[in-house]
């Protein structure tokens, strides 16, 4: 990469961090409410992408300990954000899921950030949004691929 190219592309990072901590104002009172752990919000958020899972799974998705995740999820399900139900296919394992608590904090937690990006985005002209949408359709070509 020749020096031009590493400046726009620190320049680029840069920019990016920005907007990301700029985003980050939007929920961080929601943040600031949480008495949740790192690793239970963590937790929080694997059950939110994932749906209902059994317990070994979300111990993989995290990379930790089977007894490790089922503490976690317990945590989760004393603060009433997660609920313990049979498996509908196998009575024998427990699955773990967001509850009506736990599906409204994670929707505020992303939402606020949407929101925010959605009134920017309504500031910049049709051609700078179609500028930014090419540049971000081929950045996540590029991603796409990187994950192979």
């Amino acid at each position: 990469m020749h020096d031009h190219d590493q400046e726009m592309a620190q320049t680029i990072i840069e920019t990016f961090q920005a907007i990301f901590r700029g985003l980050q104002t939007a929920t961080a009172p929601v943040w600031v409410e949480l008495e949740l752990s790192m690793a239970q919000l963590k937790t929080l958020f694997v059950l939110s992408n994932t749906g209902p899972a059994p317990i070994g799974q979300v111990a993989e998705n995290l990379g930790i300990s089977l007894p490790t995740a089922s503490h976690l999820v317990e945590r989760l399900v004393q603060a009433r954000l997660a609920e313990r139900t049979e498996d509908p296919l196998d009575r024998r394992r427990t699955l773990a899921r967001l509850s009506p608590q736990g599906v409204e904090l994670s929707e505020r937690l992303r939402q606020g950030s949407c929101d925010r990006l959605r009134d920017w985005l309504a500031r910049l002209d049709d051609e700078d949004r179609a500028a930014l949408l090419h540049g971000l359709r081929a950045l996540h070509q590029v991603a796409k691929l990187a994950e192979r």
